[in-house]
């Protein structure tokens, strides 16, 4: 069979084709087939994440977060909540949309799209830190790519934006912005709304996802919850984790819920914040969400797995995936080292024997996150 002139294809064709073009990776090849296919899909069909929302945010009256619950945590009042004081902040937002995928089967990366037509930032997916011996140009179309997720940078003014999350997902409309911030704020952003609003309520939350086509958020407690856009209150979902740990990161994966509960080497309180003097991660613990009988039950291995806890994105990658990785059942996290050091700050926890350190310290672990083989910097 000789080859066939795809550029033949009619214009209502390609256009209904176009529409089933979701990843940003599969819209470029389709574009490089030839000048007709590439003009009949704008490059702003799937990059236009940058998007520039006038918004303000409401300053509701503060409640009292002085709440007392058993062991073991105690959650005091913020004063630093207290300091600002004008009912009203205009913040231009901006949200940007990033892609975590292996490149050539050995290179674990982040490519954060920029305004700039068809171009990239390259950054370590742990860190959050560019990588910088990349050359300058790297024609993505002449090495296999694997998208592994996909997650969204939101900033906004006057607030320290921890992770963002956006329904629906996978579509090029913005519907729906729901933003951790520092203290374990909730704001969620409407399309339509004028101003964004804070989700009231006395919990503060470690982290945000989306599972089954809702928001949901845990708490420093473990219980994680449905955040309900039309009233803005959060309605619990599952019981607490109860582990004993101080930071809990939700992981999504294939439909399945999944708590990542660290535990730190000093106590976490309002008078020492994280994020002012980092705590030092002393041991993980893993949680599967049973729905049937509404019970978190404990993971011991992740076999073949390495689960990554990045700044803004968690995700599990086998193994089988990364050539030259043959050590599964590990955490990747961003530790406590210097973040200019070798290790770009990442840390690794051993789930077999329980052993955590430096991502140098596990020989072989660093390769998929460092200046890949298969190509010369320019």
């Amino acid at each position: 069979m000789g080859r066939r002139d795809w550029s033949g294809l009619p214009d209502e064709l390609l256009t209904k084709i176009g529409q089933y073009v979701s990843g940003h990776f599969d819209m470029i090849r389709f574009r490089s087939v030839c000048r007709r296919w590439r003009h009949s899909l704008p490059l702003s069909h799937t990059n236009n994440w940058h998007l520039q929302l006038q918004i303000t945010l409401l300053k509701e009256p503060k409640p009292d977060y002085r709440i007392r619950i058993p062991l073991p945590f105690y959650e005091s009042y913020d004063p630093e909540l207290e300091a600002e004081s004008s009912p009203y902040h205009t913040v231009p937002s901006s949200i940007v949309k990033t892609t975590v995928c292996i490149i050539n089967q050995s290179s674990l990366l982040k490519l954060e799209e920029t305004q700039q037509e068809g171009k990239f930032r390259i950054i370590n997916p742990i860190s959050d830190i560019p990588i910088k011996e990349f050359p300058k140009v790297l024609n993505l179309l002449d090495y296999p790519i694997m998208e592994i997720t996909r997650g969204y940078i939101c900033k906004i003014s006057h607030s320290n934006v921890l992770k963002a999350v956006i329904l629906p997902e996978y579509d090029d409309k913005v519907c729906m912005v729901l933003v951790l911030c520092d203290h374990g704020r909730l704001l969620l952003w409407r399309n339509g709304d004028e101003h964004m609003k804070e989700i009231s309520n006395k919990f503060r939350y470690d982290d945000i996802a989306v599972y089954k086509g809702h928001f949901i958020a845990i708490d420093r407690w473990g219980t994680v919850s449905f955040v309900d856009s039309s009233s803005l209150k959060v309605v619990q979902y599952t019981p607490p984790v109860l582990s004993g740990g101080k930071k809990k990161n939700l992981v999504v994966c294939s439909e399945q819920l999944y708590v990542a509960d660290r535990y730190f080497d000093r106590a976490r309180t309002s008078q020492n914040p994280y994020g002012k003097w980092d705590p030092s991660v002393v041991d993980f613990k893993i949680y599967k969400l049973d729905e049937d009988w509404g019970r978190w039950i404990e993971i011991t291995s992740l076999n073949d797995q390495i689960l990554f806890l990045g700044k803004a994105l968690n995700f599990f990658v086998p193994i089988k995936e990364l050539s030259g990785c043959n050590k599964g059942n590990c955490i990747y996290f961003k530790g406590d080292e210097f973040i200019g050091s070798k290790s770009h700050g990442v840390s690794v926890f051993d789930l077999a024997d329980r052993r955590i350190g430096s991502i140098l310290s596990f020989p072989g672990c660093s390769d998929m996150l460092c200046s890949p083989s298969w190509f010369t910097a320019n």
